[in-house]
């Protein structure tokens, strides 16, 4: 009569591992490699508002800065900003590369749609999905931006989807960028 229920017990028991088990796996397929310390981490929410209220940020710390190699074969520093940097004036020597980091979720339809003005070049616009194998997971958009020389210029981004065109309510993202002489 004991055997039955410690029979019983032990599959309770041996299932119970299994769901356990099952549920602290995690697929680890591999994903496209992104750049080593590309995005900052965001801990601040994005600051709103027009750039004529932004306040200048310094762009003194080392983590904000990577080196990159030039085509020239000299070495460029790139600063990266992310969606804490919203609404903010930025000064950077004119040589200076500036990479803008949101995230971004295609699958929904919403993604960035970017705009420059005249003098700031998009070296690159790269996409880069989740590290996740769940539907749904958004991933986030990189700008490799540069200044044509010293000067003043805006870099301005709407969150929306293409089909519905822009509305007063979409996520916005707007960066001054002041060039200064190296």
């Amino acid at each position: 009569m004991r055997t039955p229920l410690v029979t019983g017990a032990l599959c309770c028991v041996l299932i119970l591992a299994a769901i356990l088990l099952a549920g602290c796996t995690q697929n680890t397929a591999s994903s496209p490699a992104t750049p080593a310390a590309t995005v900052p981490p965001e801990t601040t929410p994005p600051a709103s508002g027009p750039a004529e209220t932004a306040t200048p940020v310094s762009v003194s710390p080392a983590a904000a800065m990577t080196t990159a190699p030039a085509s020239s074969g000299n070495s460029v520093t790139t600063v990266l900003v992310n969606s804490t940097s919203n609404g903010d004036i930025l000064t950077v020597p004119a040589n200076e590369r500036v990479l803008v980091s949101l995230k971004e979720n295609p699958t929904t339809g919403y993604m960035w749609n970017a705009t420059v003005s005249k003098g700031l070049s998009v070296i690159a616009d790269t996409y880069y999905p989740p590290n996740s194998a769940l539907v749904g997971a958004g991933g986030y958009r990189e700008w490799i931006l540069a200044p044509d020389g010293v000067g003043t210029y805006t870099f301005k981004a709407v969150y929306m989807r293409s089909w519905e065109g822009a509305t007063a309510t979409d996520e916005t993202f707007s960066l001054v960028i002041v060039a200064t002489p190296e």
